[in-house]
């Protein structure tokens, strides 16, 4: 789908990523279009469903969140209902920003967002460990956050 997009489309991409309040006159001059016909092409990006949403993105330490932790996942039993009903319990907990299936000898990586070392522990010992399922957890705790972006690579080099 990437190489279906044209330069125009990456401009207009790359610069929402950038900041999604800028005005459709400011980014329609951004990218060489006139003021319709970027609104057109959001639009159709929107209805392909390649802009998702539009959010506002905020500073976990500046909210008083000092923790991420990286939460490997191992599932006692591996069986669809015990899959659905993990993947539903974790989705309603407000820490876990990520979650993923992955390979290899567990079964999913959370990454957790919390205030400190004391409110980590609480939802492993009152969420994730309470889940039966669960049989083990692994945590690495981030101690520098060397990059961090939302944005979707729109480039790629081959």
């Amino acid at each position: 789908m990437l190489k279906n997009l044209s330069d125009i489309d990456k401009k207009i991409l790359t610069a929402l990523q950038q900041d999604c309040t800028i005005t459709n006159s400011e980014l329609a001059e951004l990218v060489g279009l006139s003021a319709a016909p970027c609104w057109r092409r959001i639009k159709k990006l929107e209805e392909n469903g390649i802009i998702v949403r539009r959010v506002g993105l905020l500073d976990p330490k500046a909210l008083g969140l000092n923790i991420t932790a990286f939460a490997n996942v191992k599932l006692s039993h591996i069986q669809e209902d015990a899959l659905e009903e993990f993947e539903a319990a974790v989705t309603k907990f407000a820490e876990v920003t990520e979650c993923y299936t992955i390979s290899g000898s567990m079964d999913f990586l959370l990454r957790v967002v919390t205030e400190n070392m004391q409110t980590y522990e609480t939802f492993l010992r009152k969420k994730l460990l309470r889940l039966d399922m669960v049989s083990e957890v692994n945590s690495h705790f981030a101690v520098t956050q060397v990059k961090y972006t939302t944005a979707v690579p729109l480039e790629l080099s081959s």
